[in-house]
């Protein structure tokens, strides 16, 4: 086998291949000896690389990137130890996924054992190993992790490994480029929009946060099995106010040719209206399963960069070898959305991704794409500009006189067109609100990994919601289905009783928009059906408010919503004592009430105010035992009837009455979970029964079984946090709950699970957004977890093998003690109210250097 090169050797022959394979194709062979001088062997090796790189047709069919890239890679080959089998931080290479100009991505499985996890390790490419290219790749690994969208593959780890060579740890994402995935999946016109719109908003979320991508391509939008879009691969990507690239950057695959702009290819300054283009060359592969450039044109690149430049495209319902009817469909609107996209001058396109998403809306809608206006004045001034050596002054101005006739009979036409379609529209939105707030939404509320598809349907239902706020008037009917719709958005947004996106101040602002609708209709004389609809939705958005409010800690305005709430739905029950919508309300809003009274501290108006709801939500489960809200209550009054009992520590008649309580609730959960095995909630509710069973056992003594306990909590959570890692609910979940089974295998002198436990707590809560982490409930839950690392670590320190091993734990432990300082104070400050029994650490710190 060859020795591997010496680095500096290699770094030689790299930069005189490149500048060779720059050199026409008669040149080279007399350059490579010039540089090489009197070198025999520098010379052998660069013939060598040439001829191994010599193409099957001319210079112009193939770049010198491409050829250099190429060689680059047979002696990568060569001098590159073998990486499969290699561990990479906690994960072991097991297979070469893909490689690129910048590195080879290869699929990862975790092997630490501390859970099962496939990932795509992307590494640096040896060959490239130099200064700039190790900064470059860099700066890809920043740009990904300074991003934090659902559609896209999310940065988990990165390092260096032994070789000096910088790797990134990202999510694997399985999946098929998007035009393959519409063509496999036969889609339609519509479908394609909205999955190419989804792209469009993901590309404007990086746009804002200053990235451009500069390789928009089908091979880089990725389409999974569940229809869920990922954009990959920044590995070109650029921050807008980064500096131009250096000159060597050519020499490495800086654009895809087919998908670049013009300003690409000129080697101009790129900004986000290049991403509109790529864009653009995708969405009409999308629509034609054609390139958007004549056949001719891409048969060298350099044919390809004159059309790129100079050649306007074919209309996509031109395309001749599309059926008659997909050519009917295109014409018009859609015609006009992908050549404005597709315009020469940057500055003629759309002047963001999100209006190009935008007039796809439109034309999905109905409406009046902006595209077609001022499309017939660009065309004219293309034309211009191609045959201005054949256009005289006269022709322009006779042409600007008939185009100014021709737009302004335009614009009339679409001014009457537009107010003929005006009702039809707007019946049109709200039926289309209903459908993705009501139906879609329930559909897959429940599924396992479902957290970024809501994040999608919250941010267009509220566009659509607040274009018909705007028309509801006196409307009562629209308004119970607007209060709906924002009910059902704020409990997507940051709900208390099941899966969210932790953002509780958008959940407080929709719910209070649903009864600003409301609230005014009781004054109003209503038809019998309207008026129990009105108390019916006022019932459940009060509910869903209270509880945000009471975990934001202001448990006054908490408890005068819920008190708001069952004081209309006692009154409906007053007209109507066979209203069940009604009595279900009513039960599950004495379950919120009497909640806000236990974090209030408020025991004399909690326990009739469980009992009470207990009495109702048993009676409702009786008539719908499969029903998981009325089901999933009642477990919960039962918990919290246990968690009240448990605040008095040191009792063990009221721990065995928890326990009770606590196998009641698990009882039902567990019934719920034959009729629903994929109901998230229902499992979520399940591993908070199991971590309230710890407690109370450990206030029996039975330690072994509290830990027991916790474990099956873990358990539970761990594999749904897997599945949909950007559900909030189930990362503090996962946290508190490690952090519990943390403190009771220090009990139990556990000492190396204990700190892992606390480990995997306080990685939950580093994940959770700041607004989330700082409700009442968690922030405590967080600055308690920091604790138990503290206590676990000190454990450790006392079996360690060695001084300096326990000096670093007992440093460690101190560093966790300040942090949860830090937090229980917070806590203390800003929840003055229901901060009592948390543990002072005066005397702990004190004993810290």
């Amino acid at each position: 086998m060859n020795e591997p090169l010496p680095a500096d050797r290699w770094q030689q022959i790299k930069r005189l291949l490149a500048d060779a394979l720059e050199q026409p194709a008669d040149l080279r062979q007399a350059y490579v000896a010039d540089q090489a001088g009197d070198d025999a062997e520098l010379l052998a090796e660069l013939n060598a690389l040439l001829a191994a790189a010599e193409p099957s047709r001319s210079l112009l069919d193939e770049p010198p990137a491409e050829l250099a890239l190429d060689a680059l890679e047979a002696i990568d080959e060569q001098n590159t130890r073998p990486w499969l089998g290699r561990r990479l931080g906690a994960f072991r290479l097991v297979s070469l996924i893909a490689q690129g100009g910048m590195g080879q991505v290869y699929l990862g499985e975790r092997a630490d054992g501390q859970y099962e996890q496939q990932v795509a390790v992307k590494l640096m490419r040896q060959s490239l190993f130099d200064p700039a290219q190790v900064e470059r790749f860099k700066a890809e690994r920043q740009i990904l992790a300074s991003l934090d969208h659902p559609n896209l593959a999310k940065v988990l780890d990165g390092g260096i490994t032994e070789e000096g060579l910088p790797y990134f740890v990202m999510e694997r994402v399985v999946g098929a480029p998007i035009d393959e995935y519409a063509r496999r999946h036969q889609l339609d016109v519509p479908a394609r929009l909205a999955l190419f719109r989804t792209v469009c908003a993901v590309v404007h979320y990086a746009h804002q946060k200053g990235v451009v991508h500069r390789d928009l391509k089908p091979a880089n939008i990725l389409v999974t099995e569940q229809g869920v879009v990922k954009l990959v691969d920044f590995g070109i990507a650029k921050r807008v106010d980064e500096p131009a690239a250096e000159a060597t950057a050519t020499r490495l695959r800086v654009m895809t040719l087919s998908y670049a702009s013009p300003e690409q290819v000129r080697g101009e300054p790129v900004t986000p209206a290049s991403d509109v283009y790529s864009l653009g060359v995708v969405l009409y592969r999308l629509l034609t399963e054609s390139s958007p450039y004549p056949g001719d044109a891409t048969q060298s690149d350099f044919t390809l960069s004159q059309a790129i430049c100079d050649t306007e495209p074919t209309p996509p319902s031109d395309v001749a070898s599309l059926p008659w009817a997909a050519r009917q469909r295109l014409r018009g609107d859609l015609d006009a959305v992908v050549m404005m996209a597709l315009r020469k001058q940057a500055s003629h396109r759309y002047a963001s991704v999100e209006q190009l998403s935008d007039d796809l809306f439109r034309h999905l809608e109905g409406l009046p794409v902006q595209a077609r206006r001022g499309a017939w004045s660009y065309r004219a001034s293309r034309f211009v500009v191609r045959h201005r050596a054949a256009m005289g002054a006269a022709v322009v101005a006779n042409l600007a006189l008939v185009l100014g006739l021709s737009l302004a009979a335009y614009e009339g036409i679409e001014a009457r067109r537009q107010k003929e379609r005006a009702e039809a529209h707007f019946a049109s939105v709200r039926a289309l609100a209903n459908m993705l707030v009501f139906d879609v939404h329930r559909a897959i509320e429940q599924l396992p990994g479902s957290t970024p598809a809501r994040q999608l349907i919250v941010k267009n239902a509220l566009t659509y919601l607040e274009r018909l706020s705007a028309e509801a008037r006196d409307d009562a009917q629209l308004k119970v289905e607007l209060a709906t719709g924002y009910r059902q958005i704020g409990d997507i947004q940051g709900g208390p009783f099941g899966s969210n996106l932790g953002d509780p101040k958008g959940a407080r602002a929709s719910y209070e928009r649903g009864l600003a609708l409301l609230d005014p209709l009781l004054a109003e004389p209503l038809p019998p059906t309207t008026a129990a609809a009105v108390s019916a939705e006022i019932a459940r958005t009060a509910r869903m408010l209270a509880a945000v409010l009471a975990s934001q800690g202001d448990s006054k305005a908490a408890r005068a919503q819920a008190e708001h709430g069952v004081e209309v739905t006692r009154r409906r029950l007053a007209v109507d004592p066979t209203d069940q919508t009604a009595a279900r309300n009513l039960a599950t809003l004495m379950g919120v009430l009497a909640q806000i009274h236990l974090f209030a501290g408020d025991e004399a108006a909690f326990k009739p105010t469980i009992e009470e709801a207990i009495r109702l939500l048993e009676q409702q489960h009786r008539l719908t035992p499969d029903d998981v809200s009325i089901g999933g209550n009642l477990a919960s009054m039962y918990g919290m009837r246990a968690q009240q009992l448990q605040q008095v520590p040191g009792m063990p008649e009221t721990a065995q009455a928890a326990l009770a309580d606590l196998k009641r609730s698990a009882e039902v959960l567990e019934t719920l979970l034959k009729a629903h095995p994929d109901a998230t909630i229902v499992k979520a509710n399940l591993a908070v029964v199991h971590d309230h069973t710890g407690y109370a056992l450990r206030e029996l003594d039975r330690i072994d079984e509290a830990v027991a306990a916790y474990q099956r909590a873990v358990a539970v959570l761990q594999p749904m946090v897997e599945k949909d890692p950007d559900n909030v609910m189930l990362r503090i979940d996962y946290g508190t709950f490690n952090g519990e089974l943390s403190n009771a295998l220090v009990e139990a002198g556990r000492a190396a699970p204990a700190v892992e436990a606390s480990r995997l707590a306080l990685e939950a809560f580093d994940r959770v957004p700041e607004e989330a982490r700082s409700n009442v409930v968690t922030l405590r839950d967080h600055g308690m977890t920091h604790l138990f690392m503290a206590d676990a670590l000190q454990l450790r320190a006392k079996s360690a093998g060695s001084p300096s091993a326990a000096r670093a734990d007992r440093a460690e432990a101190c560093r966790h003690l300040r942090r949860s300082d830090e937090l229980l104070q917070s806590h203390r400050r800003q929840f003055t109210d229901n901060s009592a029994g948390l543990p002072d650490l005066k005397d702990r710190l004190a004993d810290c250097p």
